[in-house]
C-alpha cells in the first residue's frame, strides 16, 4: 500500500429472445428492420416512395429492412422516421434501440410481470440469493430511473438493514453484474445495471425488460385506435395484456406491495379496460373477457373492471352471466363496504338489460353541444408520460367516486400547461369522452388584465347551457347552483385556464361523476380531491422535436449540436424554444449556430427570447408583478446566488433576514412556481428564471449588492469551516477577523458535516470564483482551503488542483504569506495524490520555504511531512526519512504534538519501503500510542490500517486481521470511502496470504464495488490483482 499524506491516502443490446420465460419462441421481440418494415407497411408506401420522400437510395433502405445495415445514422433514421410519418414517441423508440445496440451487444432478456426470471445468451440464469433476486427485481420495476441506495437497501434488507448495508450492497452488485454477463464478458452488464449519483439502474429497452416491451405495445394500441385502426389497436394491446403472467415479482412478496409494483398493477388494469373498451368497439367482445376476469379476481371490488365485464359477456351472448356479475358485485359491495353501486356500475347494468351492448349509451337528450375548447395545438409534440400520468388520474378520479375528476396542471410560466391540458381534452373528445359538453374559460390568472370574476364566468356559461339572460340569478352562489343543475347527467368537460387562486375556480366546480375539469395554474391550488401534476420542462429529446416541428428535422440534423445548445440555452421551456423557432423561420439566412452565438451572451438572453411581440420575459413580469415587496427582493436576490440550488440557511444570510423568513418566502416563490423544490429543504431556479433574477436586479444599488454577497460568501465559508473542523479538528484554516455571520448549520458528527458538504459543494465551489470577482481575496483563498476535506474524500484531484491554483492566486493578491504557504501546501499534496510528483516536490518545497520565512513552526512541520511523503513517492526513501525526521524535531521542539503521530506513520512507510520492516512497526505502534480514535476518527483509522499492514509483511497474519478490519469498521462508520477500499485491499491481500481465500476475494470484490462506484482509476489495478490471483475461477474461490 502507499504512503499517506498527513490528511490524505494514496493510491498509487441486441436481443433475440422472446418476452416469455416459459416458451421462449413467442412473442419474438421486434428489431430495427422488422420495425421499419412495419411502419412502412402502415404508412402505405412503397420502398422506392419512402426512400425519395427521406432523400435516401432505395438500395439502402432495403438492405436497412433486411437487417444489413448494423447501425444507421441518427440522422439518416430521423429523415425516413419523418417520411413514414412516425410520432415522436415511435422515432425516440427507434433512436434508442439503434443506440442501445452500440452498447450492448448481447442478448438479454428480463421478466418482473410474473415470477423474476432472466436469460443471457438465450440461456436461464439462476440469480441466487434472495438478495440479488430482491434488488434485480426492484430496479425493473423503476427501469431507466435511478433508485436510491437508500430504497435498495430498505428493500433487500427487509428494513432491517445490517450497519455495512451500503458496502454489502455494492457487493451484491457486482455480483449480480457478473450473472448478467454474457460469454462474451461482463462490460455489457456494467451498461445495464449501472451506479448514479445516489444509487443504481437498470438502463435497458423494450427488447430487453417486459414492462418496457408491455408499455411500448399499450402506447401502439392507443395510436392505432386514435388512427381509427381498430384490428390493429387489439392486436396490439392484446400483447400487451398477454405478457403478464402473474402480479409483479410475483415470487417476492417483499416486492409485491411496493408502490412501484402496485403502480404497475394498476397500470396494467388501465391496459386491460383499454383493451376490453377497443375489442367492444371492434364487436369482439368475448376476447377482452379471460384478462377482465383475472383483474376483478385479483380486485373483487373494482367496479371500472366488473362494468367491463359485464359489456364483454353481454356482447358475446352471455348476458345471464353480466347480470351474475352485477348481482354478485352488488352484494359484495353491501356486504364489505355498505355502499351501493356506482354509477358506471348501474349504466352497464341498465345497458345489459336493455341490450343495448351492441350500441352506444344514451346518457341522455342534449339540445345543443357546446365544443368551447381552443383548436388543438398543432406543433404539440412530446409529453407522452405526462399525458399517460393524467390519463390514470383520471381513470383514478372517476373508480369508485360519485364526485367530479378534477386533474390541476400546475408550473412556471411558458412551460406549456395551457397546450398540454387542450390537448388532453381533444383526445378525451376524440376518444368519444365528454362528447355533450365543453366550456372553456381563461381566469387571466397571470395576465395584464384583471382576474376573471366567477360569478361573470358563471353568467357566460348559463348563456352557453341555454339560460335566457332574465332568468340568471344576481347571487354568485345561484349562479353555480344552476350551472350544476345544467350539468347534472351530461358528459362534460370544463376547462378553467390560468387560474389565480382556489376562491376563483371552486363555484365554477360542477358536480356529479359524469364531468371532468381541467385547471392550469401557476400556483398549486388547494382543491379537495384534485389530482395534481406539477409540470417540469420537457425532455431533450421533447424540446428538440418541438424545435424540429417548427424548422424541419432536416435543418435541425444538419446543426445538431448549434440546435442541443439553443435547447439548453433555452431552458427546454417550451415558450422560449418555439419562440426562437419563429425567429428561425423569419430569418431563414440565419444558421441555428447564428442563433445560438446571441443567446451565449448570458447578460442579454432574456432580452433575445423573444418573437414579434411575444417575449418570455413578459411572462415572468406577469408573476414578479404578484409577489410582495419582500418576495421581489429575495427573488431578485437570488439572482447574485453561486451554485445550482440553495437552501433558507444561505437565502437567509444573502438577504439579511432570519432563517424562518427566508423559508416563508421561497415556500411562496415555490407556490408561484417562479422556484423549485429539490428536496425536503433545497430549492432551484430554473435557468432562464435565474437569468431574468440576475436582469433584475441589475437595476438594485452596487452597494446593495456588493453588501449581499459579501454576506453570502463569508456565510458560506464559516458554515464549510464548521464542517472541516468536525472532519479534520487538528487542522483549522487561519480565520479572518469577522465574527460569525448570523446562524450556521451545526454539525453533531461526521456523516452530518459529509451529507451536508455534498449538498453544498457545487455552491462552494462557484463561492470562491464569485469572492475572486468581488476581489474579496481573504474569503477566496480560505474557502479554498477549507474544501479541502471534502474534494480529498471524493478523490477529486482535477477539480482540487484547479480550485487550489485560484485559491493561490487570491492569496499572493491578499499579500498573506500564511495563505500562499497553505495553498502551497495543498497543491503539492494533490499534485502527489495526481502522481504528479516533480510538480508535488517543487509546491511543496517552496510551501516550506515561505513557512521558515514566516517562523510558523507548526506550518514549517506540516510542510516538511508532505514533502517528506512527496519524495518518497518519487522513490527517494533516505531523504524522505531525512524531511520525516526533521519534521519530528520540530513539532517536538515546538511543543505541538499535533503532527507527531502522522509522521511516525509516514516515517513508518518509508522505512517498510527499504525492507526495514521491525524499525517500520515501531513507528506505526508508537504512531497508534498517541492518534486518538473519539478526536480524529480518520487519523487513527489510517495508522491503524497501517499498523495492519506492517504485521502482514512479517507474517503475523492472525495479528493484522483484527487491525485491518477494525480500521475498516472505522472508516465504514464515518464514510471515508476511498479508505474503506484501501483497507479492503491490504485485508484481502492479507487473507490470500494466510490461505483464506474466499474472503480474500469477497474483500477484493467489495474495493472494486466501491472503487467502481467512485470512478477511481485505480480499481483497474485491483482488477488485475484479482484476476492473477484467482484466474478464471473468482466465483468458485469466492465460495470456498
Amino acid at each position: 500500500m502507499g504512503l499517506r499524506h498527513d490528511f490524505g491516502v494514496t493510491f498509487p443490446l441486441l436481443v433475440r429472445g422472446a418476452p416469455r420465460m416459459t416458451a421462449m419462441s413467442s412473442h419474438q421481440s421486434r428489431r430495427l428492420d422488422q420495425s421499419i418494415r412495419e411502419y412502412r407497411a402502415r404508412s402505405g408506401l412503397t420502398q422506392q416512395q419512402a426512400a425519395d420522400l427521406a432523400g435516401m437510395s432505395v438500395a439502402w433502405l432495403r438492405d436497412l429492412e433486411q437487417g444489413r445495415v448494423a447501425k444507421p445514422r441518427l440522422a439518416t433514421l430521423r429523415r425516413l422516421a419523418l417520411a413514414l410519418g412516425l410520432a415522436p414517441e415511435e422515432t425516440a423508440e427507434l433512436e434508442r434501440v439503434v443506440q442501445h445496440s452500440e452498447s450492448v451487444g448481447y442478448d438479454l432478456w428480463l421478466r418482473v410481470l410474473g415470477p423474476l426470471a432472466v436469460r443471457v445468451d438465450n440461456r436461464a440464469v439462476e440469480l441466487g440469493s434472495v438478495r440479488q433476486r430482491l434488488l434485480l427485481g426492484m430496479l425493473a420495476l423503476s427501469p431507466n430511473t435511478p433508485v436510491s441506495r437508500d430504497e435498495l437497501i430498505e428493500v433487500v434488507w427487509e428494513g432491517k438493514p445490517p450497519p455495512t448495508a451500503v458496502e454489502l450492497l455494492q457487493t451484491n452488485v457486482s455480483r449480480l453484474r457478473r450473472r448478467l454477463a454474457s460469454r462474451q464478458g461482463d462490460a455489457q452488464a456494467g451498461r445495464v445495471l449501472t451506479a448514479t449519483q445516489t444509487g443504481y439502474q437498470l438502463s435497458c429497452t423494450q427488447q430487453q425488460l417486459d414492462v418496457l416491451l408491455f408499455r411500448h405495445l399499450a402506447a401502439e394500441g392507443r395510436q392505432a385506435r386514435q388512427r381509427g385502426d381498430l384490428v390493429g389497436a387489439c392486436e396490439a394491446l392484446r400483447k400487451a395484456v398477454e405478457l403478464w403472467e402473474g402480479d409483479p415479482a410475483a415470487d417476492l412478496p417483499v416486492l409485491r406491495l411496493h408502490p412501484a409494483a402496485v403502480a404497475l398493477g394498476a397500470e396494467r388494469n388501465a391496459v386491460v379496460l383499454e383493451y376490453a373498451a377497443v375489442t367492444a368497439q371492434a364487436g369482439r367482445h368475448g376476447d377482452a373477457v379471460p384478462a377482465l376476469r383475472e383483474v376483478v379476481e385479483s380486485d373483487p371490488l373494482h367496479e371500472a373492471a366488473h362494468a367491463a365485464l359485464m359489456i364483454a359477456l353481454a356482447g358475446s351472448g352471455r348476458q345471464a352471466a353480466a347480470l351474475t356479475v352485477f348481482s354478485e358485485l352488488r352484494k359484495r359491495l353491501d356486504d364489505e363496504l355498505g355502499v351501493a353501486p356506482g354509477a358506471e356500475l348501474v349504466e352497464a347494468h341498465q345497458r345489459v338489460l336493455r341490450q343495448e351492448v351492441d350500441r352506444p349509451a344514451q346518457v341522455g337528450t342534449v339540445t345543443r353541444a357546446h365544443r368551447q375548447l381552443p383548436r388543438d395545438i398543432a406543433e404539440f409534440t412530446g409529453r407522452a408520460a405526462e399525458l399517460r400520468t393524467l390519463h390514470d388520474n383520471l381513470v383514478e378520479a372517476h373508480e369508485n367516486s360519485t364526485a367530479t375528476a378534477v386533474l390541476s396542471i400546475v408550473g412556471m410560466a411558458g412551460v406549456g400547461k395551457t397546450r398540454l391540458a387542450v390537448h388532453l381534452a381533444h383526445r378525451l373528445l376524440a376518444s368519444g369522452q365528454y362528447g355533450d359538453q365543453q366550456l372553456y374559460v381563461d381566469l387571466n390568472g397571470h395576465a395584464d388584465q384583471p382576474a376573471a370574476d366567477p360569478g361573470a364566468v358563471l353568467a357566460s356559461f348559463l348563456h352557453l347551457l341555454g339560460v335566457p339572460g332574465e332568468q340568471v340569478p344576481r347571487e354568485t352562489t345561484s349562479r353555480a347552483a344552476l350551472y350544476r343543475d345544467r350539468l347534472h347527467g351530461k358528459r362534460a368537460l370544463v376547462l378553467l385556464d390560468n387560474a389565480a387562486s382556489e376562491d376563483q375556480v371552486l363555484p365554477l366546480l360542477p358536480a356529479g361523476p359524469t364531468h371532468l375539469v381541467l385547471v392550469t395554474s401557476r400556483r398549486a391550488l388547494a382543491l379537495d380531491g384534485a389530482q395534481l401534476l406539477p409540470l417540469d420542462v420537457p425532455t431533450p429529446d421533447e424540446a428538440r422535436a418541438l424545435l424540429a416541428h417548427f424548422i424541419g428535422d432536416r435543418r435541425v440534423a444538419k446543426e445538431e449540436t448549434a440546435a442541443r445548445t439553443v435547447i439548453d440555452l433555452c431552458g427546454r421551456l417550451p415558450l422560449a424554444v418555439a419562440l426562437m423557432a419563429h425567429r428561425l423561420q423569419a430569418r431563414p439566412t440565419w444558421s441555428i449556430e447564428d442563433l445560438a452565438v446571441r443567446l451565449r451572451d448570458a447578460e442579454h438572453r432574456t432580452s433575445e427570447l423573444a418573437a414579434g411581440t411575444r417575449r418570455v420575459r413578459a411572462a415572468f413580469d406577469l408573476s414578479y408583478r404578484a409577489l410582495s415587496a419582500e418576495s421581489q427582493r429575495v427573488f431578485r436576490l437570488l439572482g447574485l446566488h453561486p451554485g445550482d440550488d440553495f437552501t433558507a440557511w444561505s437565502v437567509a444570510a444573502l438577504a439579511g433576514i432570519e432563517q424562518a423568513a427566508a423559508q416563508r418566502v421561497l415556500e411562496g416563490l415555490v407556490d408561484e412556481h417562479l422556484v423549485s423544490a429539490v428536496t425536503g429543504d433545497r430549492y432551484r431556479l430554473h435557468d432562464l428564471l435565474r437569468d431574468y433574477a440576475r436582469d433584475l436586479v441589475e437595476e438594485d444599488e452596487p452597494g446593495e449588492r456588493a453588501e449581499a454577497v459579501a454576506r453570502l460568501l463569508r456565510w458560506c465559508l464559516h458554515a464549510s469551516r464548521a464542517a472541516r473542523r468536525v472532519l479534520n479538528p487538528l487542522d483549522e484554516v487561519p480565520a479572518e477577523q469577522e465574527s460569525e455571520p448570523g446562524r450556521i448549520p451545526r454539525f453533531g458528527d461526521t456523516g452530518a458535516a459529509l451529507s451536508w458538504l455534498e449538498a453544498e459543494h457545487a455552491t462552494l465551489i462557484a463561492a470562491v470564483d464569485v469572492a475572486i470577482e468581488h476581489e474579496l481575496w481573504g474569503v477566496a483563498w480560505r474557502q479554498t482551503a477549507v474544501l479541502r476535506a471534502y474534494l480529498e474524500r471524493r478523490s477529486d484531484w482535477p477539480l482540487w488542483i484547479a480550485t487550489s491554483h485560484k485559491g493561490l492566486m487570491a492569496a499572493r493578491r491578499d499579500g498573506d504569506l500564511r495563505g500562499e504557504a497553505w495553498m502551497l501546501s495543498d497543491l503539492g499534496v494533490a499534485h502527489g495524490q495526481c502522481g504528479n510528483l516533480e510538480e508535488s516536490v517543487d509546491h511543496l518545497t517552496r510551501s516550506l520555504e515561505i513557512s521558515r520565512r514566516v517562523g510558523d513552526p507548526f506550518f514549517a512541520a506540516r510542510s516538511l511531512n508532505n514533502l517528506g511523503v512527496a519524495v518518497a513517492m518519487r522513490g527517494d526513501q533516505h531523504a524522505a526519512i531525512t524531511h520525516l525526521r526533521e519534521a519530528l524535531e520540530l513539532d517536538r521542539r515546538a511543543g505541538l504534538s499535533v503532527l507527531g503521530g502522522r509522521v511516525r506513520n509516514n516515517l513508518g512507510h518509508a522505512h517498510a519501503r527499504l525492507g526495514e520492516h521491525d524499525t517500520a512497526l515501531r513507528y506505526f505502534r508508537e504512531a497508534l500510542d498517541l492518534a486518538d480514535e473519539a478526536e480524529d476518527p480518520r487519523n487513527y483509522a489510517t495508522v491503524l490500517h497501517s499498523f495492519g499492514a506492517g504485521l502482514a509483511r512479517l507474517g503475523r497474519y492472525d495479528e493484522a486481521v483484527p487491525a485491518l478490519r477494525r480500521a475498516l469498521d472505522i472508516d465504514r462508520r464515518n464514510r471515508f470511502r476511498s479508505a474503506q477500499a484501501e483497507a479492503l485491499e491490504t485485508l484481502g491481500d492479507t487473507y490470500w496470504k494466510a490461505g483464506e481465500h474466499g474472503r480474500a476475494v469477497e474483500c477484493l470484490e467489495e474495493a472494486i464495488a466501491i472503487l467502481d462506484d467512485l470512478g477511481h482509476p485505480h480499481v483497474e489495478n485491483v482488477r488485475a490483482v484479482l484476476k492473477a490471483l484467482v484466474g478464471d475461477s473468482g466465483d468458485q474461490a469466492a465460495t470456498s
